[in-house]
């Protein structure tokens, strides 16, 4: 059984959670590897390979199998990942403000890869509701799994909002700054489920499952955007999570209407919490003030219905209207990264959050202002890329953070 930590001690691993953290994730991401491969990749000398691989064997979180080519003398043994041997639930509860959401979960092995899954239907509601959900989700997904119940280490939920975890809150940015503890629902879920559950802002979590299963080389200082209303912040390999947790949150709060009115009059990147780079206000305006467009033939002419898909969709089968939207959205967007990529020097910029669904439309103007506004060092180091984990970002993200603290706990 591990242990549930503060977030806020990710970056605080101890010299042996972070060796076992290092050589678990080299196995699980390029397994099957001989002790010798291992040493080579993180640098330890190949007798504290050797211990740390014995007590993992010993734990049964890794396994002998065949021989690696010799080149000489013995041959070497390739230890490979026992993805079975325990298994992670991850919780998305959906944005809080956005209609016809769902709420997912995931259960995945010890590799990030999904053994059950379910979707349900959540509608807008209250965070004291959606976490009540939260963990009906959790009771169902034990309940329906097709694996051992008693293998299953953790549980994480992603949720929207503010979080404090010093003072176990969430405050809910689209409920007029309501706060919500979530400090006695942790403890009762633990006192039920018998296994440690993490909360956390669902931007770090869809970020941290981007980095661990969606990159195709590793980095180790990243930016994940999740839309426009969060960012994931990876700094020397660890999310940052900031003094209590809520870092990430890339808009400038607005207290009441009359502020917002002044702050939407000035440039874009300060415009704060826009879900879709508001896409589908602007459609509706621009539609209502008499411009043609194929957007209203995709809702039947119910501008209530314009969706952020029903937006990209149009673009990409050349409406001109459409596209000019998400070019001006993607500039401004672009505005704003320019500055993350000044501030944070990252090597790679991913975009999630649904809008990466309007691809070159979407990364072309984003990139000629990062490198019109952005220095030309960081600019030309760093790679903006597509988010590659869709809608199911934040639930494995969350479970990717329970195989972290089994394998830095090992």
């Amino acid at each position: 059984m591990i242990r549930r930590r503060a977030l806020l001690e990710d970056h605080r691993l101890t010299e042996r959670e972070q060796k076992s953290m290092s050589l678990l994730e080299l196995i699980r991401q390029r397994g099957p590897m001989t002790r010798t491969e291992l040493s080579q990749g993180t640098g330890f000398n190949i007798v504290t390979v050797s211990n740390y691989v014995g007590d993992f064997i010993k734990h049964g979180l890794v396994g002998e199998r065949g021989f690696d080519v010799s080149t000489g003398g013995r041959k070497p043994v390739l230890v490979e990942l026992n993805a079975k041997a325990g298994f992670a639930i991850g919780v998305d509860i959906g944005p809080m403000d956005v209609p016809k959401i769902v709420m997912r979960g995931v259960i995945t092995d010890l590799r990030g890869a999904i053994v059950h899954q379910r979707v349900q239907h959540r509608p807008v509601t209250t965070m004291d509701q959606a976490l009540a959900q939260a963990g009906e989700m959790i009771r169902q997904l034990i309940k329906t799994s097709p694996v051992d119940p008693h293998k299953i280490r953790g549980a994480a939920v992603g949720v929207g909002g503010i979080l404090d975890e010093r003072a176990g809150t969430i405050r809910d940015t689209s409920h007029h700054g309501t706060r919500t503890s979530y400090l006695a629902l942790q403890g009762r879920w633990e006192g039920e489920f018998k296994i440690p559950v993490y909360l956390g802002n669902d931007a770090s979590f869809a970020g941290y499952g981007e980095y661990r299963l969606g990159l195709d080389r590793t980095v180790e200082n990243m930016v994940y955007l999740y839309s426009d209303v969060g960012a994931s912040l990876i700094l020397n390999g660890h999310v940052y999570w900031g003094s209590c947790g809520s870092a990430g949150e890339v808009g400038i709060y607005v207290p009441n209407n009359d502020d917002y009115i002044s702050w939407v009059k000035g440039p874009g990147f300060v415009i704060s919490n826009v879900w879709d780079l508001g896409l589908t206000t602007q459609a509706r305006k621009l539609i209502e003030e008499g411009n043609a467009t194929t957007i209203t033939q995709q809702v039947g002419n119910k501008l209530d219905e314009i969706t952020m898909e029903a937006v990209i969709h149009a673009a990409q089968s050349g409406d001109q209207l459409a596209k000019e939207l998400i070019e001006h959205s993607a500039l401004n967007l672009g505005i704003r990264i320019a500055s993350m990529v000044n501030l944070l020097n990252p090597e790679v910029v991913v975009i999630g959050g649904g809008i990466e669904k309007a691809g070159s439309l979407l990364l072309e103007p984003i990139w000629r202002a990062v490198k019109r506004y952005a220095y030309e060092e960081p600019a030309n180091l760093v790679d903006i890329l597509p988010a590659k984990l869709g809608d199911q970002a934040v639930a494995l993200g969350a479970a990717c953070w329970v195989i972290r603290e089994v394998f830095s706990q090992a």
